[in-house]
């Protein structure tokens, strides 16, 4: 398939992309060559839970409609980024999107998942909304993603795009957290990074304290699916 745009030659900077006001609260090194033993300290702990049966919930659930509802893409003709049917240009995500799609071969192809939030979780909304105690029960969000093997989620710096359409209002990054957990034991071809460290072997049930400002990504390299699911909301 044809390239729409050339090959950069230099090295596109990702830091020059994330909103001024997540850098100035949440100051990270950006230097992909050090060696920063501070950004695996995210693990919080193994949380005990029937993860096995929500694991099969949730593809029983995908083979409903087999087709993945979420993807990115970057609409040429309108200078438009796009997720799934959602223009997103005056969303503060927009300027990462825009270097990773624009310039970049990340598209609708391979940056499909599957995602399962709030009132679709169904029967396990009520026992996960009850895990973590830290954040505010009146607009926390619980998203369950389903990642097939060839498709990524490419790296970015979160900007809670749906913490702030849910709550039609701006984010006050300095109050706003995320928590990561593994529905499913590692597999081979699976990854995640978080700053400059690659995790793997990781078990389900494992939870991460995803802290703003940090860069990270994902994707499935292997032949099956990656599940994660996670808490976003304001800390109580």
């Amino acid at each position: 398939m044809k390239l729409n745009h050339s090959i950069p030659n230099v090295r596109l900077d990702p830091k020059s992309a994330v909103p001024k006001e997540i850098l100035d609260q949440h100051p990270w090194h950006w230097d992909p060559m050090k060696s920063d033993h501070d950004d695996h300290t995210c693990f919080a702990e193994n949380i005990d839970f029937d993860w096995e049966g929500l694991s099969k919930w949730a593809i029983e659930k995908c083979n409903t409609h087999l087709t993945p509802q979420k993807y990115w893409w970057y609409d040429y003709e309108n200078d438009a980024v796009m997720h799934s049917k959602d223009n997103v240009n005056n969303m503060p995500i927009r300027e990462q999107a825009k270097l990773a799609l624009k310039n970049n071969t990340h598209t609708q192809h391979n940056s499909q998942y599957f995602k399962i939030a709030n009132e679709e979780l169904d029967h396990w909304q009520t026992p996960l909304a009850k895990m973590f105690p830290k954040l505010k029960k009146d607009n926390m969000g619980i998203s369950l993603f389903v990642q097939m093997p060839g498709h990524t989620i490419w790296s970015h710096v979160d900007t809670y795009s749906s913490f702030i359409r849910r709550t039609k209002g701006p984010a006050d990054y300095s109050v706003l957290r995320r928590y990561m957990v593994f529905v499913k034991d590692w597999d081979w071809g699976h990854f995640f990074h978080y700053g400059n460290h690659c995790f793997n072997q990781w078990k389900a049930g494992d939870c991460w304290d995803l802290r703003p400002g940090i860069y990270h990504g994902s994707a499935n390299a292997g032949i099956n699916p990656k599940i994660t699911i996670h808490w976003s909301g304001e800390l109580s």
